[in-house]
């Protein structure tokens, strides 16, 4: 970059760190050069120095106790419910699984049923577990990447 002629693109590269102090005196003088010459550099800088200074000149306002003890009420009802959807899935699962232990003991073993509905309905259970793990995986894949997904919560 040549000091001695900025460009405007080169000028607004320097701005902010000629309002952070981070020049060396050679850059410092060509960027003030050019922003005494420049109406729009100059006008970004003004922005920028405003920009800094109002950021500098805020101060954290702490808040209230009732807005903290609301933030912790919040906090604790999301964990109350994300427990109980545990014990909640937990329990479908028990439930499910000895389902299908009866199911599988009772009517897929049982030689009296027909051979071909006992088929039938195996491989119509395993179709359904296949496309719900697929189905399932997709969602899990597709969460990860999903760009929106903090907008919805």
């Amino acid at each position: 970059m040549n000091y001695n002629k900025l460009t405007c693109e080169d000028a607004q590269v320097l701005i902010m760190g000629l309002i952070d102090g981070e020049l060396t005196s050679e850059q410092q003088e060509s960027l003030k050069k050019h922003i005494d010459s420049c109406s729009s550099c100059r006008e970004q800088y003004e922005l920028f120095s405003k920009l800094k200074e109002e950021t500098l000149n805020m101060k954290l306002k702490p808040l209230p106790e009732m807005y903290w003890d609301e933030y912790w009420t919040h906090v604790y009802n999301k964990i109350e419910r994300r427990a109980g959807w545990i014990f909640i899935s937990i329990g479908l699962i028990l439930i499910v699984s000895f389902g299908f232990y009866e199911f599988v003991k009772d009517f897929l073993m049982n030689s009296t049923q027909p051979l071909i509905l006992r088929a039938g309905v195996s491989v119509l259970g395993i179709g359904i577990i296949i496309t719900g793990i697929s189905v399932l995986r997709e969602k899990l894949m597709v969460r990860k990447k999903d760009k929106y997904r903090s907008i919805l919560r």
